[in-house]
C-alpha cells in the first residue's frame, strides 16, 4: 500500500522558480540578439542588392573601354546616392570600379555610417565577379583592370562587425 503523502502536490520553491526565470532571461536574451543580428544583417543585404544599377554600370563601362570607371560619374551614375533605393545606404561611391556604400543613420546604429566595398575582380577571360567585404577572392580572379595593364580597383575590407555580414560577403 502506498502512502497518501507520496502523491501530494508539492509547492515551487523561491529557488526553483529564481532558476526558471534566471533560464527564461538567458532563452529571451540571446532570442533578442538574433533577432537583431537577423534585422541587421537584412539591412546590408538590401544596401548590396540596391548596388545592382551600380555594378551593371561598372561591367558596361568596363566592357566598352577595358578598364574599370575612377568613379561614378565616369561609370554612368549622375549623383552620389548612385540611383540607390535603399534608405539604408547613405552614399555610393566608385573608385576605380570598386563601389562604396555607406549606411545612413537611417539604419541600425551597428552599421550607420560604416561602409561595405563591392570589389570587381577578372578571370582569365575577363569576366566580371563580385567581390563583396571581407570575403577573399577565389584563386586566379585578378583585380579589375590586371590584364589589361591600367588602373586596378583595390578591395578595401569592411568595418561592419562580420556577424551582421551576410554570408557571401565574410
Amino acid at each position: 500500500m502506498t502512502s497518501p503523502n507520496l502523491f501530494a502536490a508539492r509547492g515551487v520553491t523561491s529557488i526553483e522558480l529564481a532558476l526558471a526565470l534566471a533560464v527564461t532571461a538567458v532563452v529571451g536574451a540571446l532570442g533578442f540578439s538574433a533577432y537583431r543580428t537577423h534585422v541587421v544583417r537584412t539591412e546590408v543585404t538590401r544596401g548590396v542588392l540596391a548596388a545592382d544599377v551600380a555594378q551593371r554600370k561598372v561591367e558596361s563601362a568596363f566592357e566598352r573601354d577595358r578598364e574599370p570607371p575612377p568613379d561614378a560619374r565616369y561609370a554612368g551614375l549622375p549623383d552620389a546616392r548612385g540611383n540607390v533605393t535603399s534608405d539604408y545606404v547613405e552614399s555610393l561611391d566608385i573608385v576605380d570600379g570598386r563601389i562604396d556604400l555607406r549606411f545612413s543613420a537611417a539604419a541600425n546604429p551597428a552599421i550607420a555610417g560604416r561602409t561595405l566595398s563591392l570589389t570587381p575582380f577578372e578571370t582569365a577571360t575577363q569576366e566580371i565577379v563580385w567581390v563583396c567585404g571581407n570575403r577573399i577572392p577565389e584563386p586566379g580572379l585578378q583585380p579589375l583592370g590586371f590584364a589589361n595593364g591600367s588602373h586596378r580597383a583595390v578591395q578595401v575590407l569592411t568595418n561592419i562587425p562580420p556577424r551582421y555580414l551576410p554570408s557571401n560577403c565574410r
